[in-house]
């Protein structure tokens, strides 16, 4: 049985879609496969997958109606049987050695669920790329739950296993569908991990979820964090912790921002408990007491 299956979800992706799976094809790692959800692309997304046959393992599974990120992933689950999944979008590329990398981290740590990488966010129009860190071991990571998504979902290798225990996409929460996932493994104990290592290239681009759909983000950004910090508290109220947290919250004045920290306060002691990095957690309460009250 082939070992890892490349899942990738794609609408109207025909102008970077050759580029990913390029960039498949140079994988130093050749056990693997290529699902390609069509979701109901409106160009030739499904022909220019089609035409990599002669390269790599490669499937088209073509949705007739668009069933969204979420939806079109969940779909794909349905049909993979590899031990391991990784995670790739169809405007993304891969590092030539990401996929070894992440399987030889998985086979060498058979407590971890989840290995993502760091990330390089790069530019078509010749910006400078920049790198995206992320927090290397499971303590941290989840504790920085609390604040962001702190693996980066399009990097990532999951075993089969993880969704058979945690389940699938909450197709009601696209835009934030790993958000919601991280903190679902999280409450169950699934570990993760981040190779500190840019293994895969993040395209940036004015169509990307963030730029045009901002204020959507926000909110099921807020209600996941309320749903995970409440679930820490056992189940008490997260109070306004959600927004004291978010990166994306601009309190309208320094004296709501100010009444808002004062408030959060012993919930924040409580929470600080239930985190296992506490130097970290001490870090992330530090950082958003000074954006607030700058």
């Amino acid at each position: 049985m082939t070992a890892v299956t490349v899942l990738i979800p794609a609408h109207n992706a025909a102008a970077t879609l050759a580029a990913t799976l390029d960039s498949l094809a140079a994988q130093t790692y050749r056990d693997f496969s290529v699902l390609i959800v069509d979701d109901a692309s409106r160009d030739n997304t499904a022909d220019i997958a089609r035409g990599y046959s002669g390269r790599i393992a490669i499937e088209v599974l073509t949705l007739a109606q668009n069933a969204g990120v979420a939806g079109a992933l969940n779909q794909g689950l349905a049909t993979i049987r590899t031990p391991y999944i990784a995670r790739l979008d169809a405007d993304d590329l891969a590092m030539p050695t990401r996929l070894e990398k992440q399987v030889a981290f998985l086979e060498a740590n058979p407590d971890v669920a989840v290995c993502s990488t760091w990330m390089e966010l790069f530019y078509d129009d010749g910006r400078p790329s920049q790198f995206l860190p992320k927090p290397q071991h499971d303590a941290a990571i989840k504790t920085a739950l609390v604040q962001y998504c702190s693996m980066s979902h399009g990097a990532s290798m999951f075993r089969k296993s993880f969704f058979d225990d945690v389940g699938v996409f909450n197709t009601s929460l696209d835009f934030a569908e790993d958000y919601d996932l991280w903190t679902r493994g999280a409450l169950l104990g699934k570990r993760y991990a981040n190779l500190p290592e840019a293994l895969s290239r993040y395209r940036q681009h004015d169509n990307r979820v963030g730029v045009q759909k901002r204020q959507l983000q926000y909110e099921r950004d807020l209600a996941i964090k309320r749903k995970y910090i409440s679930a820490l508290l056992d189940g008490a109220s997260p109070g306004h912790l959600a927004e004291f947290f978010s990166l994306l919250t601009a309190f309208s004045s320094k004296e709501i921002a100010l009444a808002v920290v004062q408030q959060s306060m012993p919930l924040l002691l409580k929470l600080g408990r239930r985190l296992p990095d506490e130097t970290l957690f001490g870090d992330i309460v530090s950082g958003c007491i000074g954006r607030h009250l700058r």
